[in-house]
């Protein structure tokens, strides 16, 4: 469990083909259709921006800019938490 601890301080490598999934996978969940209207576009803008690599694109902005993406269901702890959990026992 400390290892884990340890391996999870270590600041992570933010990978673009894994934020561009996120992006797709959320995508899928929520629907083109309800993701256009929700964006004022059409259906087949959002079609053609996955077919033109827009989230490919959006995921290596993210990347560069060191900010990650996670599903809903995905908890975030900070490091300074784990930290604190680490250095407690």
């Amino acid at each position: 469990m400390e290892n884990a601890i340890a391996r999870k301080l270590d600041p992570p490598e933010i990978n673009p083909v894994e934020i561009e999934s996120v992006l797709l996978n959320r995508l899928a969940s929520v629907g083109q259709k309800s993701y256009a209207e929700h964006m004022g576009i059409s259906e087949s803008t959002v079609s053609r921006r996955k077919a033109e690599g827009y989230f490919c694109n959006m995921a290596k902005e993210l990347a560069f800019l060191g900010i990650q993406a996670a599903p809903p269901e995905a908890v975030l702890v900070s490091r300074n938490y784990l930290t604190a959990v680490r250095d407690s026992r």
